[in-house]
């Protein structure tokens, strides 16, 4: 692949001095199953054998680099150091669920970003094994709340077990069914954001925290509705929000949910600042290429 084409593509460089190394043994294309031409990202090990017989010295790939900070960062047995989040890892695993959640590094920067807004209230929607809970509970002050959507009963069996095992106060209330059904009952839990019952203030009234990490053809609507439960300063996460670069070429692609985020994107250029400030940031890891979109309500 020409080197230009592949710095348009956005592969993740390490720094010049590795970037002859880098376009030898990563930079390659293939042809999906729809006939369209894509980058094919490596793996560690392929990468670092193909820099080794061409005599060039390999750079550092995402998932070490990876392994290296979660070994720094996240040692602290109250926070990513818990063994409870191996154990539900496990269990998770045991019980089939596929692997999607977010890894320790992603979930310790969750845990930093509730603590930065000093979140007492925590919406999620998608729960999963409950890995994310544990990191955005564990933020939480003893009085704090944390109220969790899932679709799965059989997930919600696995969270709740893992919840248990982490011991955490203050504990995360599952809410089971079809989330968008969930959060639109006009009689439900969410039918007004939390705190409006007691004539709060706009700025009060609702959710500090929301994170979003669940099918992404439904994005838009949760993240509307995510807005409609937030406090007037609160913060929307919207994970996986890149989609290896997919939205911004090619909007009929539906395996990566592609369509469903760009509604997102179409509706905050609509938007224009007036409802939210949003941004969004590519990132790069052990999954390799992804990123998220963060708003603020105003």
């Amino acid at each position: 692949m020409p080197l230009l084409r592949a710095l348009r593509l956005g592969l993740p460089f390490a720094r010049p001095c590795h970037i002859r190394a880098l376009h030898v043994s990563t930079a390659r294309t293939v042809v999906d199953r729809k006939g369209r031409e894509r980058v094919a990202l490596p793996t560690d090990a392929a990468a670092q054998s193909a820099a080794k017989a061409s005599g060039d010295t390999a750079p550092p790939m995402p998932r070490e680099v990876e392994r290296y900070l979660v070994s720094k960062l996240c040692a602290a047995p109250q926070w990513g150091g818990d063994p409870a989040l191996a154990r539900a890892q496990a269990r998770a695993d045991a019980a089939g669920l596929p692997a999607i959640s977010v890894g320790t590094l992603q979930g310790q920067w969750l845990s930093v970003l509730a603590r930065a807004v000093r979140a007492e209230k925590i919406l999620e929607i998608g729960t999963l094994a409950g890995y994310s809970t544990i990191f955005l509970s564990k933020a939480l002050p003893a009085h704090g709340q944390i109220d969790t959507l899932e679709f799965s009963e059989q997930h919600a069996k696995v969270a709740a077990q893992n919840f248990v095992d982490a011991d955490l106060f203050p504990f995360p209330r599952i809410h089971v069914g079809p989330a968008l059904e969930t959060l639109r009952d006009p009689t439900g839990a969410f039918a007004a954001p939390p705190g409006a019952e007691l004539g709060l203030p706009a700025d009060e009234a609702g959710y500090d925290l929301v994170f979003i990490d669940a099918n992404k053809d439904q994005s838009l609507e949760y993240f509307l509705e995510a807005v409609r439960l937030a406090r007037r300063g609160g913060t929307i996460v919207l994970d996986n929000a890149v989609r290896q670069g997919w939205i911004a070429r090619d909007p009929t692609e539906t395996t990566l949910g592609v369509e469903g985020l760009r509604r997102v994107y179409d509706w905050a250029e609509a938007d224009s600042g007036r409802t939210v400030l949003m941004s969004a940031t590519q990132t790069v890891g052990a999954k390799w290429w992804d990123g998220f979109a963060m708003a603020v309500k105003l």
